[in-house]
């Protein structure tokens, strides 16, 4: 099991929190999607480690028990793992990943200039 999951159950023991005071804390309707998670039952997507981690005043990496220096391809990992589904979307990342310095920074900035053109097409569409 990811290391994950039994430290969300140890930071909710260490708050003193129900397993239903958690999940109403994070956006859950029930304790029981806290309990599938804390078994290690539930990929979450990198949303609700955000999420956990601000209810327990810790860092994502923290949460996730990589804390250490060189943990890179690990953390790399544990997201993917975490909220990458799809192979395709899997085999871009990797690609990405392995790129050179000069390469992400081109792909950085078309992504740039591609979400500032959908915000700017949104706040053209929101005054009409």
């Amino acid at each position: 099991m990811l290391e994950i999951y039994s430290n969300i159950k140890r930071l909710r023991k260490l708050h003193n929190m129900s397993q239903q005071e958690l999940a109403e804390a994070v956006g859950y309707k029930g304790k029981s999607m806290i309990a599938q998670i804390e078994n290690g039952r539930v990929n979450l997507p990198s949303s609700m480690i955000t999420k956990f981690a601000e209810v327990f005043d810790v860092s994502e990496l923290e949460l996730m028990g990589l804390t250490e220096e060189g943990d890179e391809d690990a953390i790399r990992d544990q997201v993917l793992d975490n909220s990458v589904h799809n192979t395709d979307d899997r085999t871009l990342l990797d690609l990405y990943h392995n790129a050179s310095e000069k390469d992400r920074l081109m792909v950085d900035y078309i992504l740039g200039y591609s979400k500032l053109k959908d915000d700017q097409s949104h706040s053209t569409n929101d005054n009409d």
